[in-house]
């Protein structure tokens, strides 16, 4: 078992199913469309509007416009702390002393940390631009239009599993880095 818990050793469904997650980050989009499928599946049967298009227009507008503004300010913090990881990983130990403890990951695992929050931005930005289309789109209608919310939801729960993943590389930064 690595410090960074990658190369793990170990067998068990536990630690196989949390290694394939941590390893897969483009499978939040499979998982994201599957959940939002399930919801269009569930409200089909039930006779139900598909998603919100039968929700008052104010509260759309406003949930859509709060999903962007949490997606954007999210997405600026996701950036900052990638700035603070390349600071934090990069920082070696003077000629004499003791090896830091983060200087004992490997390369790929310093790359696989990168990738982790690398990839939660471009999510983040693509929900800030569909909720910010979605509100454009549907405008003062009473009814909304269930593709792009549809869409929106889909990139929502997508970055919800990335925001996941980068507070599991985060916590894994902060306790290798205090070890």
């Amino acid at each position: 078992m690595s410090l960074y818990e990658v190369d793990v050793q170990r067998t068990g469904r536990r630690r196989t199913l949390r290694r394939w997650f941590l390893l897969h980050p483009g499978a939040d989009f499979a998982w994201a469309a599957a959940a939002v499928l399930l919801w269009l599946g569930i409200a089909l049967l039930a006779r139900q509007p598909l998603m919100l298009e039968a929700a008052d227009p104010g509260a759309r507008r406003t949930l859509f416009q709060t999903l962007a503004t949490l997606a954007g300010a999210t997405a600026g913090l996701t950036l900052t702390s990638v700035s603070m990881l390349i600071n934090v990983l990069g920082k070696k130990a003077p000629p004499g002393q003791q090896e830091l403890p983060l200087e004992k990951l490997s390369a790929a695992h310093r790359r696989q940390i990168g990738e982790v929050f690398l990839f939660a931005i471009p999510g983040l930005g693509l929900l800030v631009v569909a909720a910010l289309v979605t509100v454009v789109l549907e405008g003062d209608a009473l009814t909304g239009l269930w593709i792009p919310e549809a869409m929106v939801f889909v990139l929502t729960f997508a970055s919800i599993l990335a925001l996941l993943r980068v507070a599991w590389a985060l916590r894994r930064v902060l306790a290798i880095s205090t070890a």
